[in-house]
């Protein structure tokens, strides 16, 4: 039996409006790694290295749409050595159908879940492992409760049978694996909405599967 640790973060928006700075997909992305130790300790290094040459970060953790492109750069390259397995699932708004869109943004975050636990969960973790799912939190009051709601019926009803699934919610700057899992995400986004792949060929090893179940 092992401890699996699969990290997710979400990226786009949830509404189906395409105003300006509204993105056409909405996804998650996971992170899979089996060696937390190393990991943790060479992004702990990359931090201390970045602080000593006096490069701050907006939000204090990493977070890519704020990072500067030098640190994105150096930040992908560590993410692309250090072993992760990476998913995503991405949904295009513009091909949802009727139905999905009259069912609110709710439905939307945990179909694209759905979809994505239902394919990722078997693959990364074997029958006996305890599988803990960390997801970033997301909203506030009543919403976040509703997110974190539909993502509990989607760990307990698409769980893998013989696997013991855990759902954690914890905030971004608590954790690398969030981080990880949120650069991922928007390496794709950039990638789908604007084909910007510089980004994206940095971690392409690492990304097992990109699913776009609504692609036509």
């Amino acid at each position: 039996m092992a401890d699996i640790f699969m990290y997710a973060d979400e990226t786009g928006n949830l509404d189906y409006q395409q105003h300006e700075g509204a993105s056409r997909f909405f996804g998650i992305a996971t992170a899979v790694i089996r060696d937390h130790g190393t990991a943790l300790n060479e992004a702990l290094q990359l931090r201390a290295e970045l602080h000593a040459r006096g490069v701050g970060l907006k939000k204090g953790f990493f977070h890519a749409t704020d990072d500067s492109h030098p640190t994105r750069k150096e930040v992908y390259a560590l993410i692309a050595g250090q072993g992760w397995r990476l998913d995503a699932t991405m949904l295009d708004k513009q091909k949802a159908y009727d139905h999905v869109k009259e069912a609110g943004e709710v439905y939307l975050y945990k179909m694209a879940w759905f979809l994505h636990f239902k394919y990722i969960a078997p693959l990364v973790a074997a029958k006996g492992d305890r599988l803990f799912v960390v997801a970033a939190t997301l909203g506030t009051n009543a919403r976040k409760k509703a997110f974190e709601s539909a993502l509990h019926d989607v760990c307990q009803v698409q769980g893998p049978n013989g696997r013991d699934v855990h759902l954690c919610h914890w905030p971004a700057p608590t954790s690398w694996g969030l981080q990880v899992a949120d650069y991922a995400a928007w390496a794709v986004q950039r990638k789908l909405e604007k084909g910007k792949e510089e980004y994206w060929s940095m971690i392409v090893d690492s990304l097992q599967s990109c699913f776009e179940p609504w692609r036509k």
